[in-house]
């Protein structure tokens, strides 16, 4: 089988959906399928063509970016748009079906590509309710006329959902059930272990992984995280934010208006994220909206105890007060109460912890994620003939 994968970005722009197409495709790649990736050329210094982990890359021309002038932003998507065409044009008998994560710009013309050269396409939807990837298309977020692209689009041989929210969104904008695919993200599980001790020493870490942007609901954390100090004063506790964004002075000038700012480090971006997982007490993630957390499925892979809000994605992961606790979006009442619940209950903390890493072992490890997609491929590539 061979595989052709449209990310929008790539790296050195490293998102939750880029990780995952990442991922994703150096398994495939070791299971023994050909596998490609085509990318957009957004930035200088990057290669045309390059390998890595084993991925072979292209980039198509772009401009916004490369120049450094916002405002050839749009130019650039439709340049891309183009680029991209003419790339699946050119290469068209080097692949079989055309893999595209997220329901976005490119996707319209590689779903036009797929129709006029006769190959199968897929589109992995990777975010729901207010971020989700069917909105952000609706409302031409990105480039002008991305509304108008949108039925064409949906037309995709199969749509991939990674959470149950997504599967409603899609069945909303009339794709029919037998189109779509539930297939979660996958993470790669703990070489070395997953943890075991869950009693605190002398200074208890609370890890937060992710963007620094309002979805992900910061605002909200740092006065939870201070009504914590406050109800739990003889803990020594640190908060520890990996991710950067242009938030970040923002967010460390309300450290420093609610006191806290002694107990909150911004790591900033990382590359070692399980050696800060190894080092974390509790996990939290108080976000507002997300199609399935590369950071949570990290954190449970490790063994960490959870505190997360109650939205979609998230919910397909956690059973409340069974591998992890769920609190609402937007509370920072409620998220402080779950922090002190686990912060107060070393048996909880062992019994969350333990139970999250199995339902990540069991259900959403890359291996299994990536015979997911192989079998979908089979079925669209092979299909059985009806018997009649």
């Amino acid at each position: 089988m061979r595989i052709l994968m449209v990310v929008r970005q790539f790296y050195p722009w490293v998102g939750g959906a880029e990780k995952q197409a990442q991922k994703l495709t150096a398994r495939l790649i070791e299971l023994g399928l050909d596998v490609k990736l085509v990318t957009g050329w957004w930035f200088w210094g990057t290669p045309r063509q390059e390998r890595l982990q084993n991925i072979p890359i292209y980039r198509n021309f772009t401009c916004w970016e490369m120049f450094g002038i916002k405002g050839l932003r749009k130019f650039g998507g439709y340049l891309y748009m183009l680029s991209l065409f003419w790339y699946l044009w050119r290469h068209r008998h080097e692949y079989d079906l055309v893999h595209i994560h997220l329901l976005s710009y490119p996707a319209f013309p590689s779903v036009l590509a797929g129709r006029w050269f006769g190959k199968k396409t897929i589109i992995k939807i990777s975010n729901s309710e207010q971020d989700s990837d069917i909105r952000r298309m609706e409302q031409s977020d990105l480039i002008p006329g991305q509304r108008q692209m949108l039925p064409l689009t949906l037309e995709a041989d199969r749509m991939v959902a990674i959470n149950k929210k997504i599967v409603d969104e899609l069945t909303e904008v009339s794709v029919s059930p037998e189109r779509i695919v539930v297939i979660p993200n996958g993470v790669e599980l703990n070489g070395t272990g997953y943890k075991t001790d869950y009693s605190f020493n002398e200074t208890v870490t609370l890890l937060f992984v992710g963007r620094l942007h309002p979805q992900k609901g910061l605002d909200v954390l740092f006065p939870a995280f201070q009504k914590v100090l406050q109800a739990r004063p003889d803990l020594n506790w640190r908060l520890w934010l990996l991710g950067d964004g242009l938030l970040r002075p923002e967010l460390e000038a309300r450290t420093e208006q609610l006191g806290i700012a002694q107990a909150v480090k911004f790591w900033g971006k990382v590359d070692d994220v399980p050696g800060y997982l190894a080092q974390a007490d509790l996990f939290v993630l108080p976000s507002r909206s997300e199609g399935m957390s590369n950071a949570l499925l990290e954190a449970m892979a490790y063994g960490l105890p959870c505190v997360v809000t109650c939205i979609s994605g998230n919910v397909d992961l956690i059973q409340d007060g069974q591998n992890g606790l769920l609190v609402p979006p937007g509370d920072e009442t409620g998220l402080a109460g779950g922090i002190l619940q686990l912060a107060a209950d070393r048996a909880l903390r062992q019994k969350v912890g333990s139970a999250a890493y199995q339902t990540v072992k069991n259900e959403y490890s890359l291996d299994s994620v990536a015979q997911k997609y192989i079998k979908l491929y089979e079925t669209l590539l092979h299909p059985t003939p009806m018997r009649g």
